[in-house]
């Protein structure tokens, strides 16, 4: 499409990377069929093209405005719209972009702004947010409905059988900031699995965030300081032992960690060295296969129970993943079902659960509807806050992928 920014925005990195993008799109209209929000609400503005037409309105002058601000708020950043499209247009890119320019222009709600900050303050952080997960779990029953839902029943701790593989292919295992709270056990299983491979598991000395909740939250400082953070302190371990892969457990936080040379083009100083260490990072699905672990466990028996298989939009759309990951665990003998309308997504989007309450449980329900149309035992993800939504209606059992297999593992061993 033809665009006119304004001379200041387009003089900008972010004006000129905005422009490339939406000279991309065609106005087609192919993305609205896969758009979850225009799925549920049928309004060309809560589709990815009527976001591009605010988005684009905005960068060439027209005042933004709270019904603007609403519409792009609305989005998931589910990238099921970038499948889609024929022309390649970078749509989460460019929803970043927007989203950044409008909270410039500080027109949001006092009452969003301070909700915004306390999730910016808190969630990151392990030590703040295991906090009120406990707090949250003990005064559950005290909780209004709405908040209840989203307080944690945290299982009990499975302590998987650790191997010492001191000659293996170095590994870091990134834990997660909420997921070291809300699913430990996610953490424990993804070490045990590693090893079973021939890994050889190194854990952070410190427990970090990947930088995506404030990056959603447009609190863009500070992402691009957890973001130098974590690198510098990769380079570190990577300089005392060379390290083979940077692994994640949780997809959502992947798909930040490899958006990574994006986040750095913004940052002015000097960073093509941390190009290398980039590229380590990894999706644990990406190290996993059906073919070697049956080498390294011949005894290896998969359980017979029915599988529903969730897979998260950041596999599907982000990572690109979730049909490799399918056939591994398939390989292995395991009993998955893909449900209706996989590609949509489960409302879950990081803070998008607790910032979009009704649009997210309709969503999550949506969801869950079609995970449970074969009678599962258990429904398989590959991220945290996917596990979390979805428990939270309580209905079946949600696990991550690798306790599934390590599980397995133990019982075969």
């Amino acid at each position: 499409m033809q665009t006119s920014i304004i001379t200041e925005l387009l003089n900008t990195d972010f004006g000129k990377r905005a422009d490339d993008i939406l000279r991309k799109c065609v106005h087609c209209g192919f993305c609205t069929a896969t758009c979850p929000t225009y799925q549920l609400l049928s309004d060309e503005l809560d589709g990815p093209r009527g976001r591009i037409y605010q988005i684009k309105s905005m960068l060439e002058g027209q005042p933004a405005d709270r019904e603007i601000l609403t519409h792009l708020d609305r989005c998931l950043s589910c990238r099921s719209c970038e499948t889609t499209c024929p022309s390649g247009v970078d749509y989460a890119e460019l929803i970043d972009i927007g989203r950044l320019h409008i909270e410039q222009q500080n027109i949001r709600p006092f009452g969003q702004k301070l909700a915004r900050n306390l999730l910016g303050q808190l969630l990151p952080y392990k030590n703040r947010n295991a906090l009120l997960f406990k707090l949250g779990s003990i005064f559950r029953f005290l909780l209004p409905v709405s908040l209840k839902e989203k307080a944690p029943i945290i299982r009990p701790v499975h302590h998987y059988k650790q191997q010492h593989t001191p000659s293996g292919k170095a590994v870091l295992l990134l834990e997660g900031c909420a997921q070291s709270t809300l699913s430990p056990n996610t953490n424990s299983a993804a070490t045990a699995l590693l090893q079973a491979l021939g890994y050889k598991v190194i854990r952070e000395p410190v427990v970090t965030c990947c930088g995506a909740v404030n990056q959603h939250l447009n609190q863009v400082e500070k992402a691009e300081s957890w973001v130098l953070n974590n690198l510098s302190s990769w380079k570190q371990l990577d300089a005392n032992e060379p390290l083979d892969a940077i692994v994640s457990t949780a997809t959502g936080c992947g798909v930040m960690l490899k958006d990574y040379p994006k986040i750095l083009n913004h940052i002015s100083q000097d960073t093509q060295h941390y190009q290398p260490l980039i590229e380590k990072i990894k999706d644990i699905s990406e190290l996993f296969s059906a073919e070697e672990l049956n080498k390294k466990i011949k005894t290896f028996t998969p359980g017979k129970q029915q599988i529903s298989y969730h897979a998260p939009c950041t596999l599907t759309h982000g990572h690109k993943l979730s049909e490799k990951l399918f056939a591994e665990l398939s390989a292995l003998g395991y009993q998955l079902n893909i449900p209706q309308n996989a590609h949509l997504c489960c409302g879950s989007a990081g803070t998008y659960s607790l910032l979009q309450p009704q649009l997210s449980k309709q969503l999550r329900d949506n969801k869950l509807t079609a995970l449970q149309q074969c009678s599962p035992e258990v429904i398989i993800t590959a991220n945290v806050g996917c596990e979390h939504h979805l428990n939270s209606a309580g209905k079946l059992p949600v696990i991550h992928w690798v306790e599934l297999v390590a599980n397995d593992i133990e019982q075969s061993c």
